[in-house]
C-alpha cells in the first residue's frame, strides 16, 4: 500500500492535499505534529469527509517530529485523538509499555504501527531491535534507518525481505532512496509517499506520483526482477525513465533502478546484489573497467575492449557485456558510414575503449585524443589505433578528420577552433541533450549524432541480453526514443540532417 504523508499545516490546507492524494495513495498519514493545533472539532469534520484510511501520527522532537511541548501533554494529546477513532495510530517504540497496553485496551480496533528511527545511521543488528519492538503486541512494525551509502540500503533490504509480512523498513537518505523502490519486493505492507516532490517528510522520499508512474509500483510484488543502473555520479541519467516504460510496455515483471556505487564498494555491493533477485545491471563510470575482477565471466569482446557496462545474472554467477561501442555506431551509421573515416575520441575512459574498438571492427581509422597522453597510448595501444595527447587535436584539425566524438564529462573538452565546419560531431552525454560542445558544432554548421541516440542503442543492446524473447527490437525502439525525448523535453529529430557528407 501507498501511504501519502500529508503536513498541513492547516486543516483547510490537509483537505485539500488528501484530495489530491487520493488519485495515488491507498491510506493517507496525517502528520499532525506538523499541523498548526489540534482542534479535534475540525479533525473530525475533515475525517468525516472521506473514506480513505487514516494514520494518525503525533511525532516527538527525538523521533525527527515536529511536536514541541512535553512528553507528558504530547501522550495527554494521543490520548484526546483516538477518540476520532483512526483506522491506524502511529507510536514510538521509545513510549512506555504501559502507554501502549492502556491505548491497545481502549481501542482495540485502531492498528497501531509501532515505530524505530536512526537518523544518523543504520545499526549493525537490525534484528535486535526488530525483536525489541516485537515485545510489545503491534500491527505493523516501522523501521527507520539513514543510509550512508548504498550499502547500508542494501543491507537493509536483504535483511527486511527476509522478515516477517509485517514489517515496514524504510532506508532514509539519498541512497537509501531505493529501499522506499523496492517496498513491495521486500514484503513491506506499507510505503511511505509525498504528495509532491517538495513536500517530502523524510530524506530521501519520494512523491507517489513518481512510484506509481515510474516505478509501477502496484505491480511490483515478491517475486519481481530487479535491473538497474550503478555508477558514480547517476543522477543525470535518465534511464529509470525509459528502462521502466520499456518494461511496462514488454509486461515484464521486474523494475529498473538507480543506485549509487563507487570503486571501493564494488565487492560488498555485488554480494549483497546476489542475495537479491537482481537479473541484470548497466554499468556507467567509473565503474567499468572497476568491476571486471569481480565477474564469473566475461565476453570475449568485452574483455578485448577492456571494459563493460552490462551485467547478466545467471544462475548464482555474474556475466559482463559491453553494447557501448555498438551502440554509438550504429547511431553513427544510422546516417553515416565509418569505414576508412577519420574518427577522433576524445577521453579514454571505458566509454572511449568501447567506441575506439567497434569503429576499428567497422573499418573506421580512429585517433585517441585525452589530458593524459600515457592512457590515451594504452588504449590505442591494445587497440590498433592511435593515442595522442589532448595538444594533438591542433594536428588533427590541420590534417582534418571526419567524426569527432566527446567521450568526457567535460562540456566543452577542445577548443572551438578544433571543430571542423561539416565533420560529423556526437556528444555520449545524454543530459543534457545539447551540450556547449554540440551547440559549437550546429554553430559551425556540423551534423551532430546526440548522445541520447547512443543510450537507445546501447540500451538495446543491454534489454536483448537480458530479456531475449521478451524483447522486439524496433517496437523497443520507438518506446525509447519516446520516453527519452520526453524526459529531455526537447522534441527535435535525433540526428540532424547531414549536410555535404564527405563520402
Amino acid at each position: 500500500m501507498i501511504c501519502v504523508v500529508i503536513k498541513g499545516p492547516t486543516f483547510e490546507e490537509a483537505h485539500q492535499q488528501i484530495l489530491k492524494a487520493i488519485a495515488y495513495a491507498d491510506l493517507v498519514e496525517l502528520r499532525l505534529d506538523c499541523f498548526q493545533s489540534l482542534d479535534l472539532a475540525t479533525l473530525k469534520i475533515l475525517r468525516s469527509h472521506f473514506s480513505i484510511p487514516m494514520i494518525f501520527t503525533l511525532r516527538s522532537q527525538i523521533q525527527g517530529g515536529s511536536y514541541t511541548q512535553s512528553e507528558e501533554n504530547r501522550l495527554a494529546d494521543i490520548r484526546r485523538l483516538i477518540e476520532l477513532k483512526p483506522e491506524y495510530l502511529d507510536l514510538e517504540n521509545h513510549v512506555s509499555a504501559c502507554f501502549i497496553e492502556e491505548i491497545s485496551f481502549q481501542c482495540p480496533e485502531i492498528k497501531l504501527v509501532l515505530s524505530y528511527h536512526n537518523f544518523t545511521e543504520t545499526p549493525e543488528d537490525l534484528e535486535g531491535i526488530y525483536q525489541e519492538m516485537k515485545k510489545i503486541p503491534a500491527s505493523l512494525y516501522k523501521i527507520a534507518v539513514t543510509a550512508k551509502n548504498c550499502l547500508d540500503a542494501l543491507r537493509l533490504v536483504c535483511w527486511a525481505k527476509k522478515s516477517d509480512d509485517n514489517l515496514i523498513a524504510i532506508s532514509m537518505g539519498t541512497y537509501g532512496q531505493v529501499s522506499r523502490i523496492l517496498g513491495p519486493i521486500m514484503g513491506c505492507p506499507i510505503t511511505y509517499a509525498a504528495l509532491q516532490e517538495d513536500q517530502k517528510s523524510a530524506p530521501g522520499q519520494l512523491s507517489a506520483k513518481t512510484l506509481i508512474e515510474r516505478y509501477h509500483h502496484r505491480s511490483l510484488n515478491f517475486h519481481t526482477a530487479i535491473y538497474g543502473l550503478i555508477g558514480d555520479p547517476i543522477d543525470q541519467s535518465i534511464s529509470d525513465e525509459t528502462h521502466n516504460s520499456l518494461i511496462t510496455a514488454c509486461g515484464i515483471n521486474a523494475v529498473y533502478v538507480k543506485i549509487q556505487v563507487n570503486p571501493s564498494e564494488l565487492s560488498d555491493f555485488l554480494q549483497f546484489a546476489k542475495q537479491l533477485p537482481f537479473h541484470g545491471l548497466s554499468v556507467t563510470m567509473p565503474l567499468k573497467e572497476h568491476i571486471l575482477p569481480f565477474l564469473d565471466d566475461i565476453d570475449p569482446q568485452a574483455l578485448d575492449i577492456g571494459a563493460v557496462n552490462t551485467l547478466l545474472f545467471e544462475e548464482g554467477k555474474i556475466f559482463g557485456f559491453n553494447t557501448d561501442g555498438i551502440g554509438a555506431l550504429n547511431a553513427i551509421e544510422s546516417e553515416y558510414q565509418v569505414k576508412d573515416k577519420r574518427i577522433v575520441i576524445i577521453g579514454a575512459g571505458g566509454a572511449t575503449k568501447a567506441i575506439a574498438y567497434e569503429a576499428h571492427q567497422r573499418g573506421g581509422l580512429v585517433t585517441i585524443v585525452n589530458r593524459d597522453e600515457r592512457k590515451a597510448f594504452q588504449i590505442a595501444e591494445d587497440l590498433h589505433c592511435i593515442g595522442k595527447g589532448l595538444d594533438y587535436m591542433a594536428t588533427c584539425a590541420e590534417t582534418g578528420y571526419d567524426i569527432l566524438i566527446n567521450c568526457t564529462p567535460s562540456s566543452l573538452p577542445i577548443a572551438s577552433d578544433y571543430i571542423l565546419p561539416q565533420a560529423i560531431v556526437m556528444d555520449i552525454t545524454t543530459k543534457p541533450k545539447e551540450t556547449a560542445f554540440l551547440k559549437l558544432a550546429i554553430e559551425k554548421g556540423c551534423p551532430i549524432i546526440y548522445g541520447y541516440r547512443m543510450f537507445i542503442e546501447q540500451a538495446l543492446g543491454q534489454f536483448n541480453l537480458w530479456f531475449k524473447s521478451h524483447f522486439d527490437i524496433q517496437k523497443s525502439r520507438k518506446i525509447l526514443e519516446k520516453k527519452a525525448t520526453d524526459c529531455l523535453q526537447d522534441l527535435e529529430k535525433p540526428c540532424v540532417k547531414l549536410v555535404n557528407p564527405r563520402q
